[in-house]
């Protein structure tokens, strides 16, 4: 099990760095049985982004070896990094981080929180909190962000169900989005 975490740290100016805590379950998929194995730094390019800052959404490509982590700051992006032993985060290394824009946001200042792929790699969608909008991107390879991305539809303003989205799922067959979010607007 993987989660992202914000960290505060005294000696970062902004005291949001961001990291993944990788969990072993010793029942599958029973969190009651989670113990913590190892934390990872999430680092940017090294350059103008050292560090990642306010990570939200994380997805795996299926195989395990690569994980893909959003952004809301610096500015905000889909990170792919790839793993050298599938699964096992301790051997991240950064590949490309890939500017996202949901909803035509040339400063890319949106709260990006879900992420979602086709089964098949070759889509990836982004969903946007303060519009209520998922974008979706079309991969020219499967699961790769370095080989050419471009942009695919953009969804309704889904803030009619929920006004702070924190996660999409797509049933396997793609038919049916699942949204989670921290305030439906809609009776349950």
């Amino acid at each position: 099990m993987y989660i992202t975490k914000l960290a505060s740290d005294a000696n970062n100016d902004t005291g949001r760095k961001s990291a993944v805590i990788q969990y072993s379950l010793s029942v599958p998929f029973d969190i009651s049985t989670a113990t913590k194995s190892f934390t990872t730094q999430l680092v940017g390019d090294g350059g103008s982004v050292p560090q990642i800052q306010l990570a939200h959404a994380i997805e795996f490509k299926p195989d395990g070896t690569k994980i893909f982590v959003t952004t809301n700051s610096n500015p905000t992006s889909v990170y792919q990094y790839k793993l050298t032993n599938p699964w096992d985060i301790s051997t991240l290394e950064y590949e490309i981080r890939y500017k996202v824009d949901v909803a035509g946001d040339t400063d890319y200042t949106q709260q990006v929180r879900a992420l979602a792929f086709k089964p098949d790699g070759t889509r990836m969608f982004v969903g946007e909190r303060n519009t209520g909008r998922i974008r979706e991107y079309i991969l020219t390879t499967p699961f790769d962000l370095t080989s050419g991305v471009s942009l695919g539809s953009l969804s309704a303003d889904l803030r009619g169900d929920d006004d702070d989205m924190r996660n999409i799922q797509f049933h396997s067959d793609g038919s049916i989005l699942y949204m989670a979010g921290n305030n439906a607007t809609k009776p349950l």
